[in-house]
């Protein structure tokens, strides 16, 4: 699924928000097109998008496990 600003001031809207021209340029941004090979869920734009509201990030992909291990192997915290 993907995204138009269309869509995003009528979600917006009835999620009872405002958003800056900027805010609303850098959702488009992120999720204007799909993510090869993933495709983004409805679940996915909305969380992604109130957690933005939020602290003003999107969430960010975890670490490849393989990473993670070797932080955790050397006994370092992440």
């Amino acid at each position: 699924m993907t995204i138009n600003k269309r869509w995003l001031r009528k979600t917006t809207a009835s999620l009872r928000v405002l958003i800056t021209k900027e805010q609303e340029l850098l959702i488009l941004e992120r999720f204007g097109e799909e993510p090869e090979p993933y495709e983004w869920s409805e679940q996915d734009i909305f969380v992604q998008i109130q957690n933005f509201l939020g602290c003003g990030e999107f969430v960010k992909k975890a670490e490849p496990f393989s990473l993670q291990a070797n932080l955790l192997l050397d006994g370092e915290n992440f």
